[in-house]
């Protein structure tokens, strides 16, 4: 009787030291109050003391999720002997980590819950502290109706997403389309849901632009949960490429193509003049929508001529349909080899006597140049002979120095005769002509011979001799010698007078210089 009565003042004095542990350590025993982790990954329960008194035990338990008053130890060290004792679960699962905390190498999601940290300290007594692990689990996403999802071309569509399992639950959800959410895409009237309150992605009236990969996305604590679904459309087939109308010639080649799209892939007919080509055509596929079909002529004829009709279909609506008319031209026919040589040689002749006869016209017309010149030299010799006479009178009024003729043959001693020469040209030219005859210079021209006269535009020469082309022979400035009629205008008598009569009136006026003259 008196050993019972000892033991229970022993727990009695036990429990209320554990009391006073609670209400304020001794110890400066730290827990935070809650601690989390992912379902499967490793979690640690921090706890940390000091106290120089020796510890006796270090004690883990967990409150039952029934009844919290019940604990279940789930791992006991002892200090003095080193022992680490782990129960239940838990074993071969928690070790002790720095001072007292706790390590769960794979956290279960029954591992969430209280747990409860027991320190028996000499002199002390018990002291305990309390934490939770809260174990997180990332959402799971289903996505259907199936996947892929075929849908028919004007359907209205509902693309379902189930999130379970998760925990806590998701924040937000949203769809997106190849990567874009749909709520950028689309007028709102296109798509409906596919939002938290309503996970599920309503498309009105779909068309092939929506086809694609849709996804579910969901933002959780842990990470965000995602799930794919293809929508695929069946559309009706659809001709993007066909050959225009044209022609050709016989016997040439002619390829006529027919390129059409569609889901699923079109099938591709050829009709002329409304009867089915079979054998010629040739059909290719270009992409996974995309077919495409040849209709080959290698050498047409001219019985191909006519209407031809590509049509394609594949089931979905209606079938589509274009026309193109080919026509088809007679060949030339071809001359033989000796009529060719007949040509070749008969214009080969004629470009040789055209050639003979533009060589036999240019030297005639260089021969007459030539006997025009001899024909004037003696009237030039004549007025040379008057110029130097004249040029010698003004060397003796200045500084008689060596004129630029010096080479000519000496003066003749008969000055009388030599101007009676000119003098005689121009009685003679008169008689001709009944009057003098002038011409004006249009181009400045430079003497390339001797007997030749240097002219400037708008000099006015006294034609002497010639006026029906080639050369003519003229007097200017004191000279006489020879100039070309395509390079002057010849004017009348009457005109040069008038001219010579305003020039001087100008010159007594302006007491300026005018242009050259006779």
């Amino acid at each position: 009787m008196k050993t019972s009565s000892t033991l229970v003042l022993v727990l009695w004095i036990l429990a209320t030291n554990t009391e006073t542990v609670n209400s304020q350590s001794q110890i400066g025993l730290a827990l935070p109050d809650d601690v989390n982790t992912v379902v499967g990954d490793p979690s640690v329960l921090p706890a940390d003391y000091s106290t120089e008194l020796p510890v006796i035990s270090i004690t883990w338990s967990k409150l039952a999720s029934d009844n919290e008053k019940r604990r279940n130890t789930i791992m006991s060290y002892d200090p003095n002997t080193g022992t680490v004792n782990a129960f239940g679960d838990y074993k071969n699962r928690v070790s002790l980590t720095d001072k007292a905390s706790l390590r769960i190498d794979s956290t279960d999601l029954s591992d969430a819950g209280t747990y409860v940290l027991s320190l028996l300290i000499e002199d002390i007594g018990t002291e305990e502290g309390f934490i939770t692990l809260n174990v997180m689990v990332p959402p799971t996403i289903e996505v259907g109706p199936s996947n892929p999802y075929v849908a028919e071309w004007g359907e209205t569509v509902t693309l379902t997403c189930l999130v379970t399992n998760a925990i806590p639950a998701v924040t937000f959800l949203r769809w997106e389309k190849d990567g874009i959410p749909v709520d950028g895409i689309a007028e709102q009237s296109k798509y409906s849901g596919g939002n938290l309150d309503s996970p599920s992605l309503l498309i009105r009236h779909v068309m092939r632009a929506d086809a694609g990969r849709y996804t579910c996305i969901a933002n959780h604590p842990v990470r965000p949960a995602a799930a794919n679904i293809r929508l695929d459309v069946l559309f009706p087939a659809s001709i993007i490429s066909f050959t225009d109308s044209t022609s050709a010639t016989e016997a040439d080649p002619i390829t006529l193509q027919c390129v059409a799209d569609g889901n699923p892939p079109p099938n591709i007919t050829w009709v002329k003049d409304g009867g089915r080509l079979k054998s010629a055509a040739r059909s290719q596929p270009v992409s996974k929508d995309v077919r495409a079909s040849s209709l080959v002529l290698s050498r047409v004829k001219l019985n191909d001529t006519g209407e031809y009709k590509c049509t394609a279909s594949n089931g979905i609506g209606k079938s589509d349909a274009r026309t193109m008319r080919l026509s088809i031209r007679a060949a030339r026919k071809k001359l033989s080899s000796a009529i060719v040589a007949v040509i070749v040689g008969a214009t080969a002749g004629g470009l040789w006597l055209v050639i003979c006869v533009l060589l036999v016209v240019w030297f005639i017309k260089r021969r007459r140049s030539q006997k025009e010149k001899k024909k004037f030299a003696f009237y030039y010799n004549i007025g040379r002979r008057d110029q130097g006479r004249m040029e010698g009178k003004m060397e003796m009024e200045e500084d008689r120095e060596p004129p630029p003729y010096a080479s000519l043959p000496e003066k003749p001693t008969n000055q009388k005769s030599g101007y009676a020469g000119i003098e005689t040209m121009r009685k003679s030219a008169s008689q001709k002509f009944k009057e003098r005859r002038y011409a004006k210079a249009l181009y400045a021209y430079g003497p390339r011979e001797e007997n030749e006269l240097s002219l400037e535009p708008d000099d006015v020469i006294e034609v002497l001799e010639g006026e029906d082309g080639g050369w003519c022979l003229g007097y200017l400035s004191g000279r006489i010698g020879l100039f070309p009629s395509n390079y002057v205008q010849f004017i009348p008598a009457r005109q040069v007078m008038a001219a010579k009569a305003g020039v001087l009136c100008k010159d007594i006026e302006d007491d300026t210089p005018s242009k050259r003259s006779i």
